[in-house]
């Protein structure tokens, strides 16, 4: 009888727990299953807080790190440089973040580096730790995304991600400008223009009331910047459904008090679009839509912000792409260019976004309007 995730999730944990710290191969190799799907089940375990994963090795949430411990195989090493080893710090492994950590993990196979990853699970105190131990175990830099105020970090937050001393470049992350410090590099998706490409897609498709929602996270700042520029340029009404300040990351009950005041304005002010962030709350809306027979895109046209989900409708979601994988292989690139020399002007990359047309705005010819990048319906299968 097959073995359930379960029960390979309790044998992995009873290992651990056993040994203290354990190469992913061996364990790989001892349960019998691909090094894939035990890098699957360590991601899984690593966010529930049960182990910590990091890339090559595993351990207990106790265990103590040493530099032994993120060396990498010496098989995996066989025809690579000595380079030394980076890190890697995410808050999660899921929806944004997966095709960043791809890409850096891409770039850093191609110049012979192992790099080591470290989910946090969106705590910046845990994030704090991981920093520390992988500069004590040895590694020369580091891939940040702290998980800080969604309006930017404290100054002695972002005092607490120089501690380590060593080269640092964040990653869909910014210091404001009077935190400025030569040592940090950054590199993130132009996420205020993706947002005004969604609402000049709209307002070329004649809608002039446009309303957004967006979820309280890092990416919402730069979001509601872009779509307040880009109405007020073309002089739209300002429909933004998520202005007052939230506690909370996330925040899924507020937003979907949003929703209700999106229908609203739909019966009484004439809203027939909006822009929504994330893909999955898109989808949500859209369900709720077609709950109450509001035909999308006839009665109401959908821009996701994200483009993870967005083709699961029957309608699929015209959706705002950011490009992950390209952004982790920019951070791993700047990063080594730091390291070759320490001394090297601060770089901010922006990376632009991309509109995907589909069928939730409603209109064939308004693909015309979008970069020769750009997705169609056909991309949904």
């Amino acid at each position: 009888m097959q073995e359930s995730v379960e029960e390979r999730h309790e044998r992995i944990l009873q290992i651990v727990q056993e040994r203290e710290v354990v190469r992913v191969t061996e364990l790989a190799a001892e349960l019998g299953v691909s090094t894939a799907t035990m890098r699957r089940d360590l991601a899984a375990l690593d966010q529930l807080g049960q182990v910590r994963w990091l890339h090559g090795s595993v351990a207990r949430q106790t265990a103590s790190l040493n530099a032994h411990d993120t060396q990498p195989d010496r098989h995996s090493q066989s025809g690579r440089s000595q380079h030394q080893a980076l890190g890697m710090v995410v808050p999660t492994l899921e929806r944004h973040f997966r095709p960043i950590v791809r890409g850096a993990q891409t770039a850093a196979s191609a110049s012979g580096i192992r790099l080591i990853v470290a989910v946090s699970g969106y705590s910046f105190a845990c994030e704090i730790i991981q920093m520390r131990e992988m500069a004590q175990a040895g590694v020369k830099g580091l891939l940040l995304s702290p998980s800080w105020d969604v309006n930017g970090p404290a100054a002695a937050e972002a005092e607490r991600i120089l501690t380590p001393g060593i080269p640092t470049v964040l990653v869909e992350r910014r210091l404001p400008a009077d935190l400025h410090n030569e040592g940090i590099d950054h590199v993130c998706a132009a996420h205020a223009e993706g947002a005004g490409l969604a609402v000049r897609h709209l307002a070329r498709l004649g809608h002039q009331r446009i309303a957004l929602l967006s979820k309280n996270t890092h990416t919402r700042p730069f979001i509601r910047c872009g779509y307040l520029t880009a109405t007020r340029a073309l002089g739209i009404a300002d429909d933004y459904l998520s202005a007052e300040e939230r506690p909370s990351f996330g925040d899924s009950d507020t937003f979907e008090r949003d929703v209700d005041q999106l229908l609203g304005l739909r019966e009484s002010d004439g809203v027939r679009a909006a822009i929504v962030h994330t893909d999955q709350d898109a989808i949500n809306l859209f369900q709720r839509l077609a709950l109450r027979n509001i035909r999308v895109p006839e009665d109401f046209a959908i821009v996701s912000y994200g483009d993870e989900h967005a083709c699961l409708p029957d309608v699929p979601l015209s959706a705002v792409a950011t490009p992950g994988e390209a952004i982790g292989e920019a951070a791993m690139q700047l990063l080594l260019r730091r390291l070759g020399n320490p001394n090297t002007q601060r770089w901010g990359l922006e990376l632009m976004p991309a509109l995907q047309v589909r069928a939730s705005c409603g209109s064939q010819h308004a693909r015309h309007h979008t970069s020769p990048h750009d997705a169609t319906a056909a991309d949904c299968r």
